[in-house]
C-alpha cells in the first residue's frame, strides 16, 4: 500500500509538472504552436525513428486543431495523475505523452531540448509497483548524478576553463539579442563587468564546473543526496539569471528524488 509520503512527493512532481507545461504553454512552446514550423529534426536516438515510423508526427501535426487537442490532452493526463495519484495506469499514460512531447517539440525546434530528461527522471519510480518502487528511485537518482557529472566532465576536457575568457565570451554570446533590444539592461551591464574582469567569469565557469563534477559522490553513497539536491537548485537559479536559460523548472524537478531518496528509508518508504 502507498503511504501518505510517497503520495506526497509523488504529486509535488506532477505539482511542478503542470507549472512547467502552463509555462511552456505561455511561452509559445505548445505542439499547436509550433506545429507549422519547417523543421524536422531526428535525433540519433531510437526513439525518434521509432515514432516517425509510426507516423504518429503527420497524425499531431496535420493541422493547428490536432496539435492543440495533444496539448490539452497532456496536460488533461498531468490533472488525472495528480487526482489519481495512487493509480499508475494515469502516471504512466502521462510519462508517454510527455515522452511524445518531448519528441515533437524538438524535432519541430531543430534543437535537442535536454533540460525535460529531469521530468522524465523524476516520474520514473511512480511507474513500478511497491516492491519494485526503490530499486526504481535508486536508478533514478543515478542517472541524476550521472547526467550531471557528465556535464562536468565534458567542460572538463573540452578544457573551456584554460581560456580566461572563455565564460566573458559564452555570456557575450548567449546575451546577443539582449544587446541588441535592450543596450542598456542589466545582464549587458553584467556582461560588461565580465569584460573588465575576466577572472570572476573564469571562475563561474570552473565553479559550476567542479559543481556537475561532485555529482561522482552520489555513484558511491546517499548520505550527501540533500547537499547534491541543493546543488542542483543552486546551479540552475545561476543558470537562469546568468544565462537566461528557462530550463529551472523542468531540472530541478530532479532535486526531489534526491531529496526522497535522502530522507526516506526503505521502512519509511512502505508500509509492510
Amino acid at each position: 500500500m502507498w503511504i501518505k509520503n510517497i503520495v506526497f512527493f509523488k504529486r509535488l512532481i506532477l505539482g511542478f509538472i503542470a507549472f512547467a507545461m502552463l509555462w511552456f504553454q505561455f511561452s509559445g512552446l505548445g505542439l499547436h504552436h509550433v506545429w507549422n514550423a519547417p523543421f524536422s529534426f531526428l535525433s540519433n536516438d531510437i526513439s525518434y525513428f521509432l515514432v516517425y515510423g509510426l507516423q504518429l508526427p503527420k497524425l499531431v501535426f496535420y493541422n493547428f486543431y490536432t496539435a492543440m487537442v495533444f496539448d490539452v490532452v497532456l496536460f488533461g493526463s498531468v490533472i488525472l495523475a495528480f487526482v489519481f495519484s495512487k493509480n499508475r495506469a494515469y502516471t504512466i499514460f502521462l510519462g508517454v505523452f510527455l515522452l511524445l512531447y518531448h519528441i515533437l517539440l524538438n524535432s519541430k525546434l531543430g534543437y535537442h531540448a535536454h533540460h525535460l530528461f529531469g521530468i522524465h527522471f523524476a516520474l520514473f519510480p511512480f511507474y513500478f509497483k511497491e516492491k519494485s518502487y526503490e530499486p526504481a528511485l535508486y536508478l533514478s537518482r543515478f542517472l541524476i548524478c550521472l547526467t550531471y557529472f557528465f556535464a562536468g566532465f565534458f567542460k572538463l576536457i573540452g578544457k573551456g576553463w584554460s581560456l580566461l575568457s572563455s565564460f566573458s565570451e559564452i555570456y557575450q554570446n548567449q546575451h546577443a539579442a539582449t544587446h541588441f533590444f535592450y543596450p542598456n539592461g542589466l545582464s549587458i551591464q553584467f556582461g560588461s563587468f565580465l569584460q573588465n574582469h575576466l577572472y570572476i567569469g573564469w571562475m563561474l565557469f570552473v565553479g559550476a564546473m567542479f559543481l556537475q563534477l561532485s555529482f561522482v559522490i552520489g555513484f558511491f553513497t546517499q548520505k550527501w543526496d540533500k547537499y547534491l539536491a541543493f546543488f542542483i537548485i543552486a546551479f540552475h537559479l545561476s543558470d537562469w539569471f546568468l544565462m537566461n536559460l528557462g530550463i529551472f523548472i523542468t531540472m530541478t524537478i530532479g532535486s526531489i528524488v534526491l531529496f526522497m531518496s535522502h530522507f526516506l528509508s526503505k521502512n519509511f518508504l512502505i508500509s509492510k
